[in-house]
């Protein structure tokens, strides 16, 4: 028994020194660093090796239309890739829908490097020199169906003797404003395509192209990007000339209205023309925002006009316009209409309202001669205040 008790008394005796060897060990504490060797210094003559970005480049129309072959069709057949046209081996450009017949008189093509427009309106010209033509009979109107006119030529600032070209902010794609492009003085900066082809709007697409699926070509979708150029000047107020509204000046017009808050985009596909093919290139109408008004009206048996001719009407010149008519060649982006006001303009004609008045709202159709019987002012106050009311509704058919 008593050697039981003594070989119990050892096994704890044991037990206390081995704990006590552990318990006197240091406490270590988890070490989470890791020990890495510093990077040997390079050679003296040994370049260190720095972080590059290459940016973006622009690879032009023809490579968008290889994968984006529908969109770039229809882009093609619109205004904005004929704003810069170049004339090769003395040949005339070629325009899906219009043509430019020739030259000013005393010129060959081979006297001509560029044509300013010839889709729609007008085309102006640039000499060898990269200077704009400028004199009597040297801007070209093309031929408007709405207003039986055109196919003419008139003067272009006749008193200027030597225009530099300076619109390839707006003319053209990657434009970089230093430089002359082609080596001619005239032309003031360079660019990579002329015309506004894909690139002025989405971007140098070098990247893209080469890695589509990992580098996407996005657009800003901002009016302030169609407001880039078409506007004129200061968005407070909207320049007039000759009883018109100046061209490109949509972006003022929006401004100066309600209509702010709308993107260009929300009614317009940028691919498609509203020249030619007017249905195609408008993405919204009038009455799927204002089923209201189209179903309301004073005068429901009318067959021959629309929401656009009334509140779009072509207060806007950019080559041809009949004041008598009150009709230009390009329709406005003013679309209120104050049914007080019988004047579109200022005093001195420099400037518009912010709104239509009842001259352009109304006779456009309205004028001796025209679809619709000649009014006074009163008479067109009258029928233009409450025009829309509910209760109103078909109350002047037949006038």
């Amino acid at each position: 028994m008593k050697r039981y008790v003594l070989l119990a008394a050892l096994l704890v005796a044991a037990v206390l020194v081995v704990s006590c060897g552990v318990m006197a060990q240091p406490e270590q504490a988890l070490n989470t660093s890791v020990e890495t060797a510093a990077p040997a210094a390079p050679a003296a003559d040994q370049p260190v090796e720095a972080l590059t970005f290459e940016a973006p480049q622009y690879v032009g129309a023809e490579k968008c239309k290889e994968c984006h072959e529908e969109i770039y069709d229809s882009a093609s057949k619109t205004g904005h890739f004929y704003k810069l046209n170049k004339v090769v081996d003395g040949k005339p450009p070629e325009y899906p829908y219009s043509e430019v017949p020739n030259p000013p008189e005393g010129y060959t093509w081979d006297d001509i490097s560029y044509v300013i427009g010839g889709f729609g309106w007008k085309a102006r010209f640039i000499d060898k020199q990269g200077f704009i033509i400028t004199g009597e009979k040297v801007q070209y109107n093309l031929y408007n169906e709405d207003l039986d006119m055109g196919e003419n030529w008139v003067a272009y600032e006749a008193d200027v003797k030597e225009k530099p070209y300076t619109c390839g902010t707006c003319h053209t794609t990657g434009y970089n404003p230093e430089g002359h492009q082609d080596g001619l003085p005239g032309l003031v900066g360079t660019w990579a395509e002329p015309g506004i082809k894909c690139e002025a709007c989405h971007g140098p697409g070098s990247q893209h192209a080469e890695n589509p699926y990992l580098v996407e070509m996005k657009v800003d979708r901002d009016s302030e990007l169609c407001g880039s150029c078409h506007r004129r000047g200061e968005v407070e107020s909207i320049d007039a000339k000759g009883g018109f509204i100046k061209h490109h000046e949509q972006y003022e017009e929006l401004f100066e209205s309600k209509k702010r808050v709308m993107r260009c985009v929300d009614c317009h596909n940028p691919h498609e023309t509203v020249k030619y093919a007017k249905k195609l290139g408008i993405r919204t109408a009038c009455e799927n925002c204002h089923f209201e008004n189209a179903k309301f009206q004073k005068i429901t048996d009318r067959k021959h006009a629309e929401c656009v001719d009334c509140h779009m009407p072509r207060v806007t010149k950019s080559a041809l316009g009949d004041p008598a008519r009150f009709s230009g060649d390009i329709r406005t982006h003013l679309m209120a209409i104050n049914p007080f006001s019988t004047s579109q303009f200022d005093e001195e004609g420099k400037f518009s309202q912010p709104y239509l008045s009842l001259d352009f709202a109304c006779k456009s159709c309205h004028y001796e001669g025209g679809p619709a019987s000649v009014v006074s002012d009163e008479e067109l106050v009258d029928m233009a205040v409450g025009y829309h009311d509910r209760d109103k509704a078909g109350s002047a058919n037949g006038q």
